[in-house]
């Protein structure tokens, strides 16, 4: 039976040791070294392989984002590979297909564990998390994990049905608007953010503003006659922080907890634009007191064990 399996890459151990042993292994029969060779991508959304040498011998492929965007497989180990050592070849070029998301950006990688799963190695194990079936449709407090504060949160795309959450919305009464930003407004908005939230989200959203098409989404309030950051309430980005990654959800303080709504719209828009870009899935990163909240409102979202802490908390902040 086929299973989808979530792998925290920052929890990845090398595949060097594995490398190096199977190398190890074969050299007392004068046999070379196996060696990993790269397939170049135009960037690190682009499908592209990892392949296995023994040199000028192929002994498997790997496919690295073919079914979306921080996806692994499928894999295909040669037919020179004796049966015996079929099963570790094929999760070696997992193993490495995975290191080469984790080098190009990504946090979190999704793999099929279909072929050769009764050897599903514990190194991939330990880091991986097995995807429930979102059609269960279970309560939020059926899919949280009480114990994991400021967890990350998983969405597959695949199985979401986004809502009729409009994208004009009243709160407070004021009238608000929720959409990508515009170029022109880049320095605006950045100068913003690092006055009301400091350096590392105003980092964030410059990074989106490099990404074709911009990969952020802000609040904005209609009425003109305000000074324009004061026009300004909210912020979500997605391939910022890390590829195939939403933000932290950014809202000024006299917004935090008076309509969900708004909440609500802005991630269901950050969404659509993820979606929209090609991502298979998308991780919520360190969502902390509105988790319950989160997941009430999206059916498709679960908590991911062991993601906490993750990637954040690792940096170096002013």
């Amino acid at each position: 039976m086929s299973r989808e399996a979530l792998i925290r890459l920052y929890d990845l151990t090398p595949s060097q040791p594995l490398l190096d042993a199977l190398s190890s292994a074969t050299a007392s029969r004068n046999i070379a070294p196996v060696v990993p060779r790269f397939k170049g991508a135009a960037g690190p959304r682009a499908q592209s392989f990892v392949e296995l040498h023994r040199e000028e011998t192929l002994l498997g492929r790997c496919g690295i984002n073919v079914k979306g965007p921080g996806t692994v497989g499928a894999c295909e180990v040669a037919a020179v590979v004796a049966p015996a050592e079929r099963a570790g070849m094929h999760w070696l070029l997992v193993h490495i297909a995975l290191e080469r998301l984790q080098w190009l950006g990504y946090a979190y990688a999704m793999t099929e564990v279909s072929e050769y799963a009764d050897h599903f190695p514990s190194v991939l194990r330990q880091a991986a998390w097995w995807i429930p079936d979102s059609s269960e449709r279970k309560s939020a407090a059926a899919r949280d994990d009480k114990s994991l504060e400021w967890a990350d949160l998983f969405i597959d795309f695949r199985t979401w049905t986004p809502s009729s959450t409009p994208t004009s919305l009243t709160v407070n009464g004021r009238d608000l608007w929720v959409r990508r930003p515009e170029a022109s407004e880049e320095l605006l908005i950045v100068d913003w953010l690092r006055e009301t939230f400091g350096g590392g989200w105003a980092s964030e959203i410059h990074r989106s503003f490099s990404r074709d098409p911009i990969s952020s989404v802000i609040v904005v309030d209609r009425n003109k006659e305000l000074p324009p950051k004061d026009r300004l309430l909210g912020f979500l980005a997605y391939d910022t922080a890390r590829l195939g990654m939403l933000s932290a959800i950014a809202l000024v303080p006299e917004t935090r907890g008076r309509d969900l709504s708004l909440a609500t719209a802005l991630i269901e828009e950050c969404l659509r634009e993820a979606r929209a870009s090609g991502m298979t899935y998308a991780v919520l990163g360190g969502v902390g007191n509105a988790r319950l909240a989160a997941l009430r409102a999206f059916s498709a979202l679960w908590t991911i064990p062991g993601s906490c802490p993750g990637i954040f908390g690792r940096g170096v902040r002013n």
